[in-house]
């Protein structure tokens, strides 16, 4: 169950898009996300976006455990991101992640984009480009830059660990229910690289910025949902 719920942090990953205008982040965003196993529910993933000043935007993360769930996991986890925005392209500065009662267990990254190198606590360095992302920062890197249908590629993520690669493609626009009601949807399919029995899939609103309004994390022995009940800031980056 614990490596389940650590899943909770991965999930911020996201693709989004349309047109060739940009759109502008909120300078304030509340999200909450419920997640289940099997339409048991397991916890919460609550989410705040803040801007700093000149381009620079926090993100805070809380995990919290519920019911069998909070029994086996009795710990709160936490994840940070600092990023910057230029040119509508989000560049991560500062990641981390950890349990509260644990943080000796922290997954660090920070990055250095003069020298386009980012270091991990446990002594890996990677060389980083324009559009490597880390789990928090990828949600809103994709608002700044909505896909289109049929479109395809691949995507680097710094999790605090390791940077692995992603293969993602839009498959189409599917009506979903959502805490607006039905909703009109793109939905995406992402998958890591050599696992093809690991998926994660989104579906987007299309007209609200293209939050993810349900998430899918399919694993050879489970799947995991999340879904959008409370977002709070959106009308201020809607297009």
């Amino acid at each position: 169950m614990k490596n389940k719920l650590s899943v909770l942090f991965l999930l911020a990953g996201l693709f989004l898009g349309q047109g060739l205008i940009a759109a502008e982040l909120p300078n304030s965003l509340n999200l909450v996300y419920r997640a289940n196993v099997a339409g048991i529910n397991i916890g919460t993933l609550n989410r705040q976006l803040r801007h700093i000043q000149n381009g620079h935007y926090r993100v805070a993360s809380e995990t919290n455990a519920t019911g069998i769930a909070a029994i086996l996991m009795n710990d709160i986890y936490r994840e940070e991101s600092e990023f910057k925005v230029d040119k509508g392209m989000i560049y991560p500065l500062k990641y981390r992640q950890a349990p509260d009662k644990k943080p000796e267990k922290a997954r660090i990254a920070t990055f250095d984009w003069d020298n386009k190198k980012v270091s991990l606590n446990n002594d890996r360095v990677y060389d980083i480009k324009p559009g490597v992302q880390d789990p928090a920062s990828f949600l809103f890197f994709w608002m700044l830059t909505p896909p289109q249908e049929g479109e395809k590629g691949t995507i680097s993520l710094v999790d605090g660990k390791r940077m692995s690669q992603y293969e993602f493609k839009i498959i189409g626009h599917e009506k979903v229910a959502s805490l607006w009601g039905e909703i009109d949807t793109l939905r995406i399919e992402r998958q890591k690289e050599g696992s093809p029995d690991k998926i994660l899939r989104m579906w987007l609103a299309t007209d609200r910025n293209h939050l993810p309004v349900k998430i899918e994390n399919v694993r050879p022995k489970y799947k995991m949902t999340f879904t959008l009940e409370k977002a709070e800031g959106l009308e201020s980056g809607k297009r």
